[in-house]
């Protein structure tokens, strides 16, 4: 007996209702075809008005006698609804006894809960909060707008929740600075508004300013894992014909939750990524640590080395374990071990743990010194067209990036996926998203593509570097330490100052040569500003920590003025100095000037140096400082006489500042590094002149005091005025060594708390540390074992990034930037994304969030063709595109994002937080099975016997005969050519028991695979096409194979896994525990009789109870009844009061004894479907409506 189409049977499940008990076993009720509410109920008012998620779980089942195979079983939607505000689909959970409430759990399953994220919950929240706050490093991105965060408390000795929760907005990101024992250290504290308030309390922590400290909530990223497949039938948007190999539908998503939307204001947010590069500011390995400690088991030992540490540059030998650095925060051996550990890079802490415990261990640390580079990152794009779209791409980006900092963005049937650089040259994200490499040394960046870019999206990158940045730790200009100090009066009488130093308990002299020197032992060991009061004494030995500074001098009235003066076209002023005679020694002259550092003369970042001169007593004026590093040139004169000054305030040479390097790379004109170079000053008209002078022959008097002792000054960057990023200091000095926090000086670090001895204070512009604190005795050498300097902000001419949220709403995006000396650009976005304002052009893409703009302004192109900049292809007529360079991080964006509106899970039927944002999810996925298809219909009015219907056309795939009523006509009354396109009545024909007229429903279809789902709707195809498919018609139905969930393509009924086990504990395995039973089942001569019509699919357990007599015992029905050796066994199915089994009595062997058992799995022939239908708000159109689901398959060469 074979299987024909009326076996194949729709059945209900056990319970039809959205309670969370919904569904379960099938049952024997028959959901009859066309008949009204035989899955769903009603939609009810409020369902209209709310939307709502209604399941429901039915089963296709083939009802024989035998165990005939249904090959090849698939089941369709073949007809939507005929109401665009309800949507059907469909999905397989694999279990047949599965509720509601597991197939919830597996629907909302679609956001799970991912790594640890790196934000930390700050202080405590409570039920009912729908605000959020936790801190985090400057180069954490914020969240964006819909983006789900899990918090999970898992604490000792609190009650472990969890609860995932939405972004609805980002009320504020501010950097605050906080204190510890180390000192000051900054963190930026981010508050979010959520869409669905707290449901438990969570617990956060202080502010601390290390990661390793861990509150009793945690917040975890989450991963969205689309843990079960949606099938759908969708309408072609456009016609298909022979040949084409896509077809097109409005949106590759289905939607499961029904949403509303809103919109939320963003305004005043960076555009881009912060990033912080871990660039090496010494030499490799100088930073160490050595030390003894029990570890508990799993409890972690932290130490502390005091400085930043260099992404991947950490070694940890634990005994003779070595534990090396992957860059990303983690410590592992390269073998099996129970050791490991972690680093926090930026506080220079080493965890270490053991897995078992373990007695003393010595442990030895070493890593490489590192300043941290806090900056908005560099980035570049792709557009994804169709000439491109692929999963391999590369990218050529400079400046070249810093190890740990490289951002690599794509979006992917709509959604937005990121891989990270992992520090070691990978770039990493969650399962199934991609992969890639990055190479450092040459800027190479190649992404792999877990799933297929969108058209029209933007694959972009963003990354930080280190080539701006320089490790100082051999320069040899360091000079001995000097003390700095004002004197009370200014105005002194050259010649006439003196000062003692109290040194290893003796007074030490310094005397004033009359020039504005001072010395000590008559060589030359200071200087004093007689004007300004200003000391500098660098004596051979530093004076007793205590001790005190004696000064005494003559004063008298200094005047100052400030001048405006205009300069000639060599730089020259030329002014008279009021109220002369000018008192030789006495002038001292103070002005600012500006360096150009700009390529081919484009504004660049302001860069002034101050400039400090004074006359030397013969009528010259004499350089002091440049830029804080020394000089000696003579600027110009002075007549003491007149007062009149001839003075070079521009034109003049400023040796070795840095400059940036720009280049074209990979079509693009950006920051490359940079060079030292000799510039030329420049002085501006207006610019003001500080001039202090003391009139000769003024009336003076006599002053002592006693000072206390002046910190110790030392130049740590003599000969370049590049500024010292914060973090990075380290030297030795008379024995101690320091380390710099946010402005502080500290010595003796403590490695097991991190906290260390106030020393002082650090001017990073001027590269001048100031000590309080000192040893006595030992070299006044200073030794660096770490520092690193930066350059002042290169620029950007072009800037890629997404906003925070999508989509936007259209005509709503504004954007202002400052270009590098100081303008503000600002441009706004017209109701098609395109960006305009005075020197900004660009884009912005409202569905994706993606922008694209660039900052310059067109000009005449002739004579330009030299320049850097000058790219042929941006030559537009006469006029050619010319970048203007803005700083990155002055570019902030505003923008309106759309956002959903959450409904209660009681309201809508399933918790939208743990589903998109949007509630879709995508019903094409590559692989999947879709039958394109498209159904005719042919009124009779009044058939006659043997009238022939033709169709019009052939290869038709089924023929479907119905009356008035909706009843199917007996396939007795008529004969179909399925190849030729016609039908014919019988002859005789009697068609009294149907309503006229009849409907001849014919169906032509061809089954594919996908390639691609595209986000536009295009559904690429494995094969071509051989049918036309009209629009608005034809519809294309992605396919569930029914079998899947048992590892077949076919629904059949069967016996798998059968095998003995000795002792039998209620643990259904399906291999066996333990050892086999002494004794087995023949099931090679006696097999295991079932059939489709009363087998169901579970696990079994056949447990004696002695040697002869057994109890049967089902996973989910329980224990069902009892048996003996000596009987066939064949347990009632009461569902068809036919056995579900048959176990004869000839297989049973001897030797079996109590508690042994035999297990076997049994395969119904039928497969469990779960329908969901998402109503959607709004009024209905139509009193009734449908969708009709139908099985495909394939019996002896026939499909059915």
């Amino acid at each position: 007996m074979t299987i024909s189409a009326t076996d194949i049977k729709m059945r209900q499940s056990q319970r039809l209702t959205d309670n969370p008990d919904g569904g379960g076993r099938m049952v024997q009720t028959e959901i009859v075809d066309g008949q009204m509410n035989n899955l769903f109920p009603d939609i009810g008012d409020e369902e209209r008005t709310t939307g709502r998620a209604t399941l429901r779980k039915l089963f296709v089942h083939v009802d024989t006698p035998t165990t005939d195979v249904l090959k090849d079983a698939i089941g369709v939607l073949v007809d939507p609804p005929a109401d665009p505000r309800v949507q059907v689909s469909m999905f397989a959970t694999g279990s047949y006894s599965d509720v509601r409430a597991d197939a919830r759990n597996r629907v909302e399953s679609y956001i799970t809960r991912g790594v640890e994220s790196r934000y930390i919950l700050l202080s405590n929240h409570f039920i009912g909060q729908m605000t959020v706050q936790f801190y985090c490093m400057k180069d954490a991105p914020s969240p964006d707008i819909n983006d789900n965060l899990c918090l999970t408390t898992n604490g000792s000795g609190y009650t472990p929740n969890e609860q995932y929760i939405r972004v609805k907005g980002i009320l504020s990101r501010t950097t605050r600075t906080f204190y510890d024992d180390s000192g000051a250290f900054e963190r930026d504290v981010i508050v979010i508004e959520t869409v669905n308030a707290l449901t438990f309390d969570f617990f956060g922590q202080e502010v601390s300013r290390y990661t390793s400290a861990k509150p009793p909530t945690r917040i975890y990223d989450t991963n969205v894992v689309e843990a079960t497949s949606y099938h759908s039938v969708k309408r072609l948007t456009a016609a298909a014909k022979p040949g084409d190999l896509s077809v097109q539908v409005d949106t590759p998503y289905v939607t499961i939750v029904p949403t509303s939307t809103a919109e939320t204001a963003v305004s005043d947010v960076l555009a881009g990524l912060g990033t912080i590069s871990y660039v090496a500011a010494g030499p490799a390995g100088t930073l160490g640590l050595n030390y003894s400690s029990s570890f508990a088991a799993g409890a972690p030992v932290i130490r502390f080395l005091g400085n930043p540490m260099a992404v991947g540059s950490v070694k940890v030998l634990a005994g003779s374990v070595e534990l090396t650095d992957d860059g990303a925060g983690g410590l592992a051996s390269a073998t099996s071990s129970p050791w490991s550990g972690s680093v926090d890079y930026l506080a220079g802490a080493v965890t270490i743990a053991h897995a078992n415990g373990i007695g003393s261990t010595a442990i030895s640390i070493t890593a490489t010194p590192a300043g941290a580079v806090v900056e908005q990152g560099f980035t570049d794009e792709i557009a994804v067209t169709q000439n491109n779209q692929g999963y391999n791409w590369l990218f050529q980006i400079a400046p070249l990036p810093a190890p740990g900092t490289v951002v690599v963005d794509y979006r992917a049937l709509g959604k937005w996926i990121r891989l990270k650089d992992n520090g070691r040259g990978q770039l990493i994200g969650k399962p199934g998203q991609g992969s890639g490499t990055v190479n450092y040394a040459t800027g190479a960046v190649v992404m792999t593509a877990g799933a297929l870019p969108d058209l029209t999206s933007s694959v972009m990158v963003s990354w930080g570097t280190g080539v701006l940045a320089e490790a100082r730790t051999g320069d040899v200009a360091i000079a001995p330490p000097a003390l700095h100090f004002m004197l009370g009066q200014v105005g002194i009488v050259p010649g006439t100052a003196s000062f003692t130093l109290r040194v290893a308990g003796a007074d030490v002299p310094v005397t004033d040569n009359g020039t504005g020197g001072l010395l000590i032992a008559s060589v030359l060991r200071g200087s004093i500003a007689y004007t300004t009061g200003e000391v500098m004494i660098r004596p051979i030995t530093l004076p007793d920590a205590d001790s005190r500074l004696a000064c005494s001098y003559e004063y008298g009235e200094a005047l100052s003025a400030a001048l405006q003066p205009v300069p000639d076209g060599s730089g020259v002023v030329a002014f008279l100095v009021p109220n002369g005679p000018v008192r030789a020694n006495s002038l001292a002259l103070d002005w600012t000037i500006s360096v150009a550092t700009g390529p081919d003369g484009m504004p660049s970042t302001p860069h002034t140096m101050r400039v400090l001169a004074k006359d030397d007593g013969a009528g010259n004026i004499v350089a002091q400082s440049v830029g804080g590093q020394g000089a000696s040139n003579v600027l110009g004169s002075v007549n003491y006489t007149t007062g009149a000054v001839n003075l070079q305030a521009g034109r003049f040479t400023v040796r070795q500042v840095s400059i940036p390097t720009y280049g074209r790379v990979d079509g693009r004109w950006k920051v490359t590094g940079y060079e030292r170079k000799d510039v030329e000053a420049q002085f501006s008209a207006g610019t003001l002149v500080s001039v202090l002078w003391m009139v000769a022959g003024a009336a003076q008097a006599s002053a002592t005091e006693s000072l206390a002792l002046p910190p110790v000054q030392l130049l740590l960057t003599p000969t370049i005025s590049d500024s010292i990023v914060p973090g990075s200091v380290r030297f030795t000095f008379r024995g101690r060594t320091y380390v710099d926090r946010s402005g502080g000086l500290y010595h003796s670090i403590d490695p097991v708390t991190g906290a260390g001895t106030y020393a002082g204070a650090i001017d990073y512009s001027a590269g001048a540390a100031n000590l309080t604190q000192w040893l006595a005795g030992g070299s006044n050498t200073v030794q660096v074992q770490s520092l690193l300097t930066r350059i002042a902000d290169p620029g950007t001419a072009a800037v890629f990034f997404r906003t925070p949220g999508s989509p936007l709403r259209p005509g709503n995006f504004t954007l202002r930037a400052l270009t590098l000396d100081g303008v503000q650009l600002t441009a706004s976005a017209d109701i098609n994304g395109v960006l305009s304002g005075a020197s900004v052009r660009g884009a912005v893409d409202w569905e994706t969030g993606v922008v694209k703009v660039q900052f310059g302004l067109m000009v005449l192109a002739a004579g330009n063709e030299g320049q850097s900049w000058y790219d042929p292809a941006e030559v537009v007529g006469d006029q050619v595109w010319k970048p203007t360079l803005v700083m990155a991080g002055s570019i902030y964006i505003g923008a309106v994002v759309f956002r959903s509106i959450p409904l209660s899970a009681v309201v809508i039927g399933l918790e939208s937080v743990r589903l998109p944002s949007d509630g879709r999810v995508p019903a094409f996925k590559p692989g999947q099975t879709v039958l394109i298809h498209h159904t005719v219909s042919h009124i009779i009015a009044t058939p006659s016997a043997g009238q022939n219907v033709s169709f019009g056309r052939g290869r038709q795939a089924a023929v479907e005969v119905r009356d008035a009523a909706g009843k199917p006509v007996e396939s007795a009354w008529y004969t179909t050519d399925l190849d030729g396109g016609s039908l014919r009545f019988s002859d005789p024909l009697n068609l009294s028991a149907y309503t006229l007229p009849l409907v001849i429903q014919e169906r032509v279809e061809d089954r594919r695979l996908v390639v691609q789902p595209q986000i536009t709707g295009e559904i690429e195809l494995n094969t071509s096409l051989t049918h036309d498919f009209p629009v608005g018609e034809a519809l294309i139905s992605t396919a569930l194979r029914l079998g899947e969930a048992n590892g077949s393509l076919d629904l059949q009924a069967r016996v798998v896994n059968l095998f003995d086990q000795a002792t039998w504990g209620n643990v259904w395995s399906n291999e066996l525990i333990g050892s086999a039973a002494p004794a087995t089942y023949n099931d090679t001569d006696y097999p295991l009789l079932v059939s489709n019509a009363d087998a169901i699919t579970e696990r079994w357990a056949i447990r004696f109870t002695n040697s002869t007599t057994f109890e049967v015992i089902g996973e989910t029905v329980g224990t069902i009844t009892t048996g003996v050796t000596s009987a066939d066994c064949s347990p009632v199915n009461p569902r068809t009061a036919r056995p579900y089994f048959t176990l004869k009595r000839e297989g049973w062997g001897s030797g079996w004894a109590t508690n042994n058992a035999l297990r076997f799995n049994t395969v119904g022939g039928l497969a469990p479907i779960w329908m969901v239908r998402t109503t959607l708000p709004g009024t209905p159109e139509g009193a009734t409506d449908s969708t009709r689901f139908r099985v495909i398959g394939n019996i002896a060469g026939e499909m059915q």
